[in-house]
């Protein structure tokens, strides 16, 4: 049997060519943090066939072993937007043409049973916070039916230690969407059932250093007529109470409003889209809403753990209607922490922490250098668009393209990262459709989700894992001075659009960084 070890930055297919049997790459990471080693081999593995990892190697360093499944990319990203129409619009920045398979599904072999198809693996190493630092020869042993494959391996761990996720200096939050929950493991919405799912993908986030957690809007109440006269929170409470109750660090209230199209200058509820939320009516909704919201917070005591959402990506031509919606808010919710996906520089004193877009912070970043360094907090985030070479982690593009935007809030002294798509569905099935679309043309590939469902919750993707290891690159990063930061990070990005794709710079980057303790 012949196996080809790869980094945890390369992509892999079910057509992937061995071009150097034998070989496996040095590996590097810090105390109480992950790493990971890709091994592709010659030969079809049977359902059902046994396979099991163990490590030999310093005290504290473990290794999980992870089946890798394909999933179907159907469309390539488009250079401006969403998909693309041809091939050659795109060429110059996507892997590879769609449709096409890749290696993006890891199922955890632990409590799942082998798959028929390619040997194709994902093992993810882990050092504890007390691991004994320092360069170490490994032996990966990988036992695949009845033969048994000593691998020997290059392993150096940091003096560095990632904090806890209580103590995390980089805030990272991907909405959760419960309905997908319920419609991708066909359970119904609040049976125990249900519950005991998302439980399951509230660990998952938390496992992915994910420790925010939007929650469920509230639902309008209405009389015989039809007029809201209350709103029911019991969903959203729930949620919260469970969050908190795994160790969430903090949790959001959900949308309230938003613009019917980009440039025109009104909010219109998000119950009642035919509603203005600078009209009287608007505003005696609102108040209804955010009154009895924050008397739920505060009732739970969780006002030191909760933000609020407004508007999902207030424009420039609507920043004024946003602050008029702001006051609204902060005056039914005196001294709540606002934070919203922002892509106008015109909302100062309206929202606490701007998570800009990667494309608006990169055309106006003068601007944001200014609101940061008037000490306003920054985060950024990335969704469907623009699509193009725009760091993002659509699955037809280079993994790097997921993991440097944490170097990035490293290098550029941000706070947090947001991703919309966590479990996005769009009521069809993600290993044969990676493009999410409800209506009209669908986003790129991947954008829509990093899990995938498994028979008892989600399964992680390489992509998933990418981001895991990419919040811990920026917790190192964090760790050490800012010109220390801009060494190791800028051989590899300038912004968010111009970022290496060399595997083996990016390792020697890492590396270097790790070993500056």
């Amino acid at each position: 049997m012949l196996l080809q070890g790869y980094c945890d930055n390369t992509w892999l297919y079910p057509d992937t060519t061995l071009t150097a049997p034998g070989s496996f790459p040095a590996l590097s990471m810090a105390r109480n943090a992950h790493t990971a080693l890709q091994i592709l081999g010659d030969t079809e593995l049977t359902a059902g066939t046994k396979i099991s990892v163990s490590l030999d190697c310093a005290p504290g360093v473990k290794a999980s072993l992870y089946q890798l499944l394909p999933t179907r990319v159907e469309e390539n990203s488009g250079r401006l937007t969403h998909t693309a129409d041809a091939y050659e619009e795109v060429a110059d920045f996507v892997t590879r043409k769609a449709p096409f398979d890749v290696y993006d599904v890891t199922v955890p072999l632990k409590r799942a049973t082998v798959r028929s198809g390619r040997l194709a693996l994902f093992i993810r190493l882990e050092a504890s916070a007390d691991a004994e630092p320092g360069d170490h020869n490994a032996v990966l042993t990988l036992n695949v039916g009845d033969e048994i494959i000593p691998i020997k391996l290059s392993l150096f761990v940091s003096r560095a230690v990632v904090p806890t996720l209580d103590k995390a200096r980089l805030g990272v939050v991907n909405w959760l969407f419960p309905e997908d929950i319920a419609g991708a493991h066909m359970v119904e919405p609040g049976s125990d059932a249900f519950w005991m799912l998302v439980d399951s993908y509230m660990d998952n986030q938390l496992e992915l250093r994910s420790g925010h957690l939007k929650l469920p809007s509230g639902e309008p109440v209405r009389d015989a007529d039809g007029k809201v006269v209350d709103f029911d929170f019991s969903f959203c409470e729930q949620m919260g109470k469970l969050a908190l109750s795994k160790g969430y660090s903090y949790i959001y209230g959900g949308f309230v409003a938003r613009f019917k199209v980009w440039n025109e200058p009104d909010q219109y509820l998000l119950w009642d889209r035919d509603i203005t939320t600078s009209s009287v009516e608007g505003y005696r909704q609102l108040k209804i809403y955010f009154t009895k919201l924050w008397k739920v917070v505060t009732d739970n005591g969780w006002q030191n753990q909760w933000m609020q959402c407004l508007v999902d990506e207030p424009q420039f031509p609507n920043s004024e209607s946003y602050r008029a919606l702001s006051g609204i808010c902060r005056k039914c919710m005196p001294g709540v922490t606002i934070h919203d996906p922002v892509e106008t520089t015109e909302i100062g004193g309206a929202t606490d922490i701007w998570c800009v877009k990667q494309a608006v912070y990169d055309k106006h970043r003068e601007t944001f250098d200014k609101l940061q360094a008037m000490g306003e907090e920054l985060w950024v985030y990335t969704c469907g668009f623009p699509a193009g070479k725009w760091m993002n982690r659509a699955t037809d593009l280079p993994l790097l393209a997921g993991r440097l935007p944490f170097w990035l809030c490293a290098r550029l002294n941000f706070g947090g990262f947001l991703h919309w798509g966590y479990n996005a569905y769009g009521k069809r099935d993600p290993f044969l459709y990676n493009c999410f679309a409800t209506a009209g043309k669908p986003l790129p590939p991947g954008n829509g989700f990093i899990v995938y469902p498994g028979p008892r919750g989600p399964w992680n993707s390489v992509r998933s894992q990418g981001q895991l290891f990419g919040a811990e690159d920026a917790e190192v990063l964090k760790q050490l001075p800012m010109e220390k930061i801009a060494q190791f990070c800028d051989p590899l990005c300038s912004d968010f659009e111009n970022y290496t794709t060399d595997t083996e710079l990016f390792a020697k980057m890492r590396e270097a960084a790790l070993r500056a303790f």
